[in-house]
């Protein structure tokens, strides 16, 4: 009586150890429900100011207009994880976005990065300066017509334009820089896993500066 006992006992606490670590398994690859996205979108007036972007993780597409106004579209959504995010996850409905207005100077950003996935679309006049600061993510700048400066920490950059630069300076820590003038390809600068690209042209005007710590920079001037 005893041994079967023991056995029952066994093979009941052996069952509730299989339970408990299947729950914790399901737990651990069953992503968390995302919350639903949030749309921003604002207008400013523009006057000249330089227009900075101050993004964390995602994607930013700028578009040149004739327009004499700024124009920003904002979508936010939870960040891709890991179940620990349970712990420290975003409240969607507190995100706004956080604009500083300067004589000089337009900062764009969101209140609240953290776990936050941003895609922008940003709408300017033609003429206006850019400064793209993004850590993690993708932006396309497209025929813009003053400088553009771009700072990127791991992700793809890609630039269309149809002016000349008097200056133009590509470097890519790791990764691959490409260049086309005209749908020809040009010479890059390769020194192990680095790739850079310079250039300077006293007929144009304006800079053209992008650096990307971790991917990859595609130019064209059509």
């Amino acid at each position: 009586f005893m041994n079967m006992l023991i056995k029952k006992i066994t093979t009941a606490t052996l069952s509730s150890m299989l339970v408990i670590s299947a729950a914790f398994s399901t737990l651990a690859i069953t992503p968390v429900q995302a919350d639903a996205d949030k749309s921003l979108s604002q207008t400013f007036d523009y006057n000249g100011q330089q227009v900075l972007l101050d993004m964390d993780v995602g994607s930013a597409e700028v578009f040149a207009t004739d327009e004499q106004e700024i124009r920003v579209e904002v979508v936010v959504s939870n960040a891709d994880s890991s179940w620990f995010s349970l712990w420290s996850s975003s409240e969607l409905d507190d995100v706004e976005l956080d604009v500083d207005l300067e004589s000089k100077r337009i900062t764009l950003k969101l209140n609240e990065q953290d776990d936050i996935k941003q895609e922008w679309k940003i709408y300017l006049p033609r003429q206006a300066a850019v400064n793209l600061n993004v850590g993690v993510g993708q932006v396309e700048v497209t025929n813009m017509e003053s400088d553009v400066d771009i700072d990127l920490g791991v992700g793809h950059a890609q630039i269309k334009h149809s002016i000349i630069y008097s200056s133009v300076s590509l470097e890519s820590g790791v990764g691959e820089v490409t260049v086309e003038d005209g749908g020809h390809a040009l010479a890059i600068e390769r020194n192990f896993v680095r790739q850079a690209y310079h250039d300077e042209d006293s007929s144009g005007f304006g800079e053209l500066s992008v650096n990307v710590g971790v991917g990859q920079i595609d130019v064209e001037h059509f």
